[in-house]
């Protein structure tokens, strides 16, 4: 198959890397697969296939493919428009959800009504489109790259590792976007703070500087910008903990997936996405998110190795289930059946 990706630019985001993830592989499998996109390649990530640059996103720029993968909404109708191929949309969150789009939910609405199919990362955002607009929609999940992502290698390390005392606590996303809900995390930490005689080091990660309404809530003993795709790993297995209290807004929550991958136990909080990863619930520390129940979490992970320890097992055991090949193969087979719907002319919800 032929397959494009299209993208409004190539910043350092989870979804853009997810992204050069999927083109990877399908050009690994054997598809002619190749990015289209109006800025140049990325700077933070190896990329590996070709890029089709173009002026702008415009119907009579797009290239010809069997399979156009929309990867934002504001670009859906003019790719649609331009009937170069086949369009899917990639759903990797439901944008209206999100308080900086509030104004725009109408139209993000108007592209999820379009009757396009639609490929999900979790489970969940397949039921609310498909309940809220009565969608086609294709379930592909995620996938861990354990080229990078995986645990000490020495596993006495990793026990001696959770059987001392926590000291650095990873928080990872942008302060200024409010599904991440930073703010909250870091007053959670200072309260919890308060209990220790030394306290606790937090380590931020973030596309953005550190701004000064972030600093003023609490100043990081290390704060990482614009971190390259390569060197998270080594981040993640630096760290005791990682702590998400990400609202219903989140997609999915990649960062997670890949700190369990590197043997890091997490406290997270309880919305669909953490919720989907496996069954039982008992590979993290679930909070209320609100400061004083992250505090209480705080210190009963900082007191207990024998938990951190089985978060640590547990996290692992996980990610182990996010594997290239399964991601892979539900990509090709969603794809396939688009094509042969498209073909047989019968357009039908798929649960």
């Amino acid at each position: 198959m032929r397959i494009t990706y299209v993208t409004e630019d190539t910043e350092l985001w989870g979804g853009i890397g997810v992204i050069f993830q999927h083109l990877e592989m399908l050009a690994a499998a054997g598809h002619d697969v190749f990015l289209t996109t109006p800025t140049s390649g990325p700077d933070w990530y190896p990329l590996k296939v070709p890029i089709y640059t173009i002026k702008s996103i415009e119907p009579s720029l797009l290239p010809d493919a069997d399979i156009i993968v929309i990867a934002s909404w504001r670009i859906a109708k003019a790719i649609v428009a331009s009937k170069k191929g086949l369009p899917v949309y990639l759903c990797q969150g439901y944008e209206a959800s999100l308080k900086e789009l509030d104004a725009f939910k109408s139209e993000i609405d108007e592209v999820y009504s379009l009757g396009l199919p639609i490929l999900t990362i979790s489970r969940h955002l397949s039921d609310l489109i498909r309940e809220r607009f009565n969608a086609e929609t294709y379930y592909v999940g995620q996938m861990v790259n354990r080229k990078i992502f995986y645990p000490r290698r020495n596993p006495l390390k990793r026990f001696f590792t959770h059987s001392g005392r926590p000291s650095r606590l990873l928080v990872v996303g942008p302060f200024e976007g409010s599904y991440k809900n930073i703010p909250t995390i870091l007053r959670g930490i200072s309260l919890a703070n308060k209990s220790f005689k030394k306290p606790l080091n937090v380590i931020r990660v973030s596309q953005f500087p550190l701004s000064p309404k972030e600093e003023q809530i609490m100043k990081p003993a290390e704060y990482q910008c614009r971190v390259p795709y390569n060197r998270m790993g080594d981040i993640y297995r630096s760290s005791d903990m990682l702590i998400s209290l990400s609202t219903e807004a989140e997609g999915f929550g990649l960062p997670v997936l890949e700190a369990m991958a590197c043997g890091v136990p997490t406290i997270l909080s309880r919305i669909p996405s953490h919720l989907g990863f496996d069954e039982p619930l008992d590979y993290a520390l679930f909070v209320d998110s609100e400061p004083p129940a992250l505090s209480e979490a705080i210190q009963k992970m900082y007191e207990d190795a024998g938990l951190r320890l089985r978060l640590s097992n547990r996290g692992l055991s996980v990610a182990e289930k996010f594997t290239p090949e399964t991601l892979l193969t539900r990509l090709v087979n969603a794809f396939g059946d688009i094509i042969s719907r498209k073909q047989q002319g019968t357009k039908e919800v798929k649960v």
